[in-house]
């Protein structure tokens, strides 16, 4: 059996990395959309990527909207090593 190559490890970690991701981003859409103290309008613009954790932000919640930049800041420095 041959040991894993350097591309291999930068792979997996890509998949790792986005998915975590992509779970903290369903998790930041589900906070914005669930914040019951902001406007229906303000919510629905949750649904748009780059504004989910904006609202989140501004809906008070703060742990998973930073998790989402670290993640992506991540996603985004694997990205660069290839």
């Amino acid at each position: 059996m041959e040991a894993v190559t350097g591309e291999g490890w930068l792979l997996l970690s890509w998949v790792l990395a986005g998915a975590a991701w992509l779970v903290a981003h369903v998790a930041v859409v589900w906070l914005a959309l669930s914040a019951r103290e902001l406007s229906t309008r303000l919510r629905l613009l949750s649904l748009l990527p780059p504004a989910a954790p904006v609202v989140a932000w501004v809906a008070g919640r703060r742990v998973a909207p930073v998790l989402w930049g670290v993640l992506l800041v991540t996603y985004a420095g694997l990205r660069m090593l290839e």
